[in-house]
């Protein structure tokens, strides 16, 4: 009965850590130290869990690195979140002019071109407002 016990409780741990290994921290992909604004035209949408990502090109602007010109990945928050926000998948389809706030990839000096989106603003005006955890 003992060894049942405690074989039963190393097993939820182990899940435990599997579970929370699968979700990362925002800190752990992106420097939350920082924050870049970019503006673009969507190209692309994947529409998952956990979390939605929205390509985009974007052009070269005189106050900005040239390494910020090209397609990034932008990682929004989960389905349900951008449905709260008031934003939609038809509000996101490529095409869509965008300006995004948020935090740049840590391997942004390596080229990848990635950030996690904090705040998305559509052509009509339309803003809004994540909170990712950190």
């Amino acid at each position: 009965m003992r060894s049942s016990i405690v074989l039963f409780i190393a097993l939820g741990l182990l899940f435990i850590q599997v579970s929370a290994s699968a979700h990362h921290a925002t800190a752990v992909q992106y420097d939350t130290s920082k924050t870049i604004t970019l503006k673009g035209v969507i190209t692309r949408l994947d529409w998952a869990n956990p979390h939605v990502h929205v390509y985009m090109d974007v052009k070269a602007q005189k106050d900005r690195p040239e390494n910020w010109t090209g397609n990034w990945d932008v990682e929004f928050a989960s389905p349900g979140g951008i449905i709260v926000s008031g934003l939609t998948k038809d509000s996101l389809k490529p095409g869509t002019v965008i300006t995004i706030k948020g935090y740049p990839s840590k391997k942004l000096l390596t080229l990848e071109q990635a950030a996690c989106a904090t705040e998305v603003k559509l052509s009509d005006g339309l803003t809004v407002h994540f909170v990712v955890g950190i």
